[in-house]
């Protein structure tokens, strides 16, 4: 299965991080993972989206200690 990943910014817009194939086993870590490395860069993951039409698992992102990015309430 392919996962983008994409970044909230604090204006609200999306940028694309990443597009990989990941195999069962790194899908089967999202369940108890918070957090990814990409690049050194460290982001929270706060929700993924499957999408079955396109077969991709979208994941969204917020840097970690940023202000904006994701409602977290």
């Amino acid at each position: 299965m392919t996962i983008t990943l994409f970044e909230k910014l604090a204006d609200g817009q999306l940028q694309k991080i990443s597009e990989r194939p990941w195999d069962e086993k790194l899908i089967q870590a999202l369940n108890v993972a918070n957090f990814v490395l990409i690049g050194g860069k460290e982001y929270e993951m706060i929700e993924g989206r499957l999408n079955l039409d396109l077969n991709i698992f979208e994941l969204l992102l917020v840097t970690v200690g940023s202000e904006g990015g994701g409602n977290r309430q």
